[in-house]
């Protein structure tokens, strides 16, 4: 845009506001009578707006018109100054007024101001282009009015998530002293003597969505206790008041075991440990320590372990590519439940050939898997890799 377009709509926009100047006198008592009629408005067509006080309501809509009527009349700059109505609607999230419902409040008053405004300009005989401008004018500044209210939503929720974030910190941590705990799980509407299932996932994984997380809430709540969740050092962290029971979650979440708040900490490391190794062999959904069977015993892996399978393992990497091959073929046998028909079917080979196969890894290994101790230690050597 250039300077002189820049100019033209600065100088049309201040028409406009002197227009709406002249429309609304600054004392009409008529901006009284719009405040308690948008106020019923509010009240029986906004849900959880008839819980709230009536005189409260109507005296923040009447907040918000001053501030309007100010702006539009107190200079040639037309331009929205969200400063007061930003510490207004500060003022009303300290009053538990529901903010997701201002924003909407501002744009059905913004609409009734419009008609008013409209009426009186076609009883003066203003032309409908003029009035036209006038609504669009209105209409603007109550989007900017509501983008001040879904901005001060937005700081709401990061200090809300920073405290919750906080708090399971240090619940998980075990910091909170005895005797400060049943007022601050009072205030997080924990029950203090109820078991949790502390559930983890990893909150930078893609598939950990809003539905996911949405899903959970709802299905590991009861009717009397909700889930409480946080994100803490990336992780996604709840504390479910009963075991989830979510069939095909196209995310990893870890379950660790029943406690009370006061030990959530022991139930939130078996659910840290349960994830690694879950997410390590790509299981997915729900999962305990229980769903992993023997795969936890593959994480341990130290130097003595690694030389054990050098021990083992070396006369196959040897042999290369023809090695790999009976490798492969013989972590198929144990995954198949050393099933040859299923093995050979998984790697479109004939029966013989993975009969084969696996007996020359005997042969080349020493690893016997009719005998219980290699089968354990041929499971773990090729699991682990």
């Amino acid at each position: 845009m250039t300077q002189a377009e820049g100019d033209r709509v600065r100088d049309r926009e201040r028409d406009t506001a002197a227009r709406i100047a002249a429309l609304v006198e600054p004392g009409d008592i008529e901006i009284d009578a719009i405040a308690a009629d948008l106020t019923e408005l509010y009240r029986t067509s906004i849900p959880v707006y008839d819980l709230v006080a009536r005189d409260e309501i109507e005296r923040n809509t009447r907040a918000v018109l001053d501030i309007v009527l100010r702006q539009v009349l107190g200079g040639d700059a037309p331009t929205v100054d969200p400063a007061e109505l930003t510490e207004l609607v500060r003022r009303w999230s300290v009053q538990q007024i529901p903010l997701e419902l201002v924003a909407h409040s501002i744009q059905v008053g913004a609409r009734r101001l419009s008609t008013i405004i409209r009426a009186r300009a076609e009883l003066q005989g203003i032309s409908s282009d003029v009035v036209d401008d006038v609504q669009d004018m209105m209409w603007h500044w109550a989007t900017s009015y509501s983008a001040v209210v879904n901005a001060v939503m937005q700081e709401n929720a990061v200090s809300l998530a920073a405290h919750r974030s906080s708090f399971m910190r240090r619940l998980l941590d075990g910091v909170h002293t005895p005797a400060a705990l049943p007022a601050l799980l009072a205030e997080h509407r924990i029950v203090a003597d109820h078991r949790y299932y502390v559930a983890c996932a990893d909150f930078d994984d893609p598939r950990v969505t809003s539905d996911v997380v949405a899903t959970l809430r709802l299905r590991a709540a009861t009717r009397e206790i909700p889930v409480f969740d946080a994100v803490v050092d990336s992780y996604f962290v709840a504390l479910l008041p009963m075991k989830p029971d979510i069939p095909d979650v196209e995310a990893v979440i870890a379950v660790g075991s029943a406690e009370l708040p006061s030990d959530a900490a022991a139930s939130y490391q078996q659910a840290r440990r349960t994830l690694d190794v879950a997410t390590r062999f790509g299981r997915m959904g729900i999962v305990n320590l229980a769903h992993l069977g023997a795969l936890p015993l593959l994480c341990i892996d130290d130097g003595f372990m690694a030389t054990l399978a050098d021990i083992h393992l070396a006369p196959l990497r040897e042999r290369g590519d023809a090695g790999r091959e009976i490798i492969e073929t013989v972590a198929q046998f144990l995954h198949h439940n050393r099933r040859v028909d299923e093995t050979a079917a998984a790697l479109f080979l004939h029966r013989n050939t993975v009969r084969n196969r696996v007996s020359k890894f005997t042969a080349l290994t020493g690893l016997d898997l009719d005998i219980t101790d290699d089968l354990v230690l041929t499971w773990w050597l090729l699991g682990r890799r």
